[in-house]
């Protein structure tokens, strides 16, 4: 455990996971929504969805 802020390693990995997918799910959409691709607009709305329960899933 980190003495700084009190997490594990882990927990940073974790959010730093859900960040990326995050913003690349913000990229993805954004460029389904220019090109009117409806397979890169869903494949944001998945990468979203990662992103939103990778944290409650990790911690329950």
């Amino acid at each position: 455990m980190s003495r700084s802020d009190g997490r594990l390693p882990v927990d940073r990995h974790v959010r730093r996971m859900s960040v990326a997918l995050a913003a690349a799910a913000v990229l993805v959409s954004a460029l389904g929504a220019v090109g009117e691709s409806m397979w890169a607009l869903g494949a944001g709305a998945w990468l979203l969805i990662a992103a939103i329960l990778l944290d409650p899933v990790y911690r329950p």
